[in-house]
């Protein structure tokens, strides 16, 4: 297995906060293939000639996105299911993994700068997203609700949580689908909107919840379940999932080779088994898909 280095980066300008971590968004989808074939066993996949020359892939992390990826308290190293997803990758494609670590609002300003030539951190693709970037598309991620334990029984219905303090962090997406939710399940049926507060993370979200200064939070379901194992009968979720939405590998606009190696690469891990190891090591085996490109269409 190809070796991994960690390069930390200083802070680089600030990305437009509606292009990290969220749902789709309305326009058009942008073009490239849907699909790719697997390459016939022992064939070599493709590359883009500086990929191909540097032998490097350069992949932007940011690690504060437990189980996907985060900082090993014992030994400072990056670990996760991205991480792993991530070194099977490098040794499909032949090529040695750098994780470039950054705030996860900077992670878009180093892929359109060229400090990274690859994202993979959580975030999901939207057709908004597509206008600058691409998007290998390869976890389905869906956003919970969830309160104190103790608290669970009193969210029976969906209606049970008009007026309530609910908190999500304000750069995902879930913050968006918690307004839908709003709109829909209690202004329209006349009852109180859901008072919704924004945080920096989902880290935020959940200490306000445990601070009793929120009645709800959300986070994604795999974020959940994380915490579930390292905090058992603490918290619980309520109602159904928010609506279920990929993660991607993002790639800088017009790369169509890089695009494809990525894609294929993940279809030949599908193959042989290991893409759904890793997931279902870290428990998030729901979350498998087939991989595609620019799946997200509206």
């Amino acid at each position: 297995m190809k070796s991994i280095h960690f390069t930390p980066i200083a802070a680089v300008g600030t990305a437009a906060l509606l292009l990290l971590s969220g749902c789709a968004m309305s326009g058009p989808a942008s073009s490239g293939p849907a699909s790719g074939q697997v390459p016939a066993a022992g064939a070599a996949i493709a590359l883009p000639a500086d990929l191909k020359s540097s032998g490097t892939l350069r992949i932007g992390v940011a690690p504060d996105f437990p189980p996907l990826e985060s900082l090993d308290p014992k030994t400072n190293d990056v670990v996760g299911m991205d991480i792993d997803l991530q070194k099977k990758i490098g040794e499909t494609l032949g090529l040695k993994v750098e994780l470039v670590q950054s705030p996860f609002d900077q992670l878009i300003n180093s892929l359109q700068t060229g400090r990274v030539d690859i994202v993979m951190s959580g975030i999901s693709d939207t057709v908004e997203r597509q206008q600058t970037m691409d998007f290998v598309d390869y976890y389905n991620s869906a956003g919970r609700l969830f309160t104190q334990a103790a608290n669970a029984s009193k969210y029976t219905t969906e209606t049970d949580i008009c007026g309530k303090t609910l908190t999500v962090s304000g750069k995902t997406d879930y913050f968006a689908q918690v307004q839908d939710l709003s709109k829909s399940t209690c202004v329209s049926a006349g009852k109180p909107a859901i008072n919704i507060l924004p945080t920096d993370g989902s880290a935020a979200a959940q200490l306000q919840v445990e601070q009793g200064r929120a009645d709800l939070a959300v986070m994604g379901a795999e974020n959940l379940a994380y915490n579930e194992q390292t905090n058992p009968g603490k918290f619980a979720a309520v109602f159904a999932p928010l609506p279920a939405k990929p993660f991607g590998i993002a790639i800088k606009k017009g790369n169509g080779v890089l695009n494809q190696a990525l894609l294929e690469a993940l279809n030949k891990m599908v193959a042989d088994g290991s893409y759904k190891s890793i997931l279902e090591s870290f428990k998030l085996g729901d979350g498998a898909m087939t991989p595609v490109i620019n799946g997200v269409k509206s």
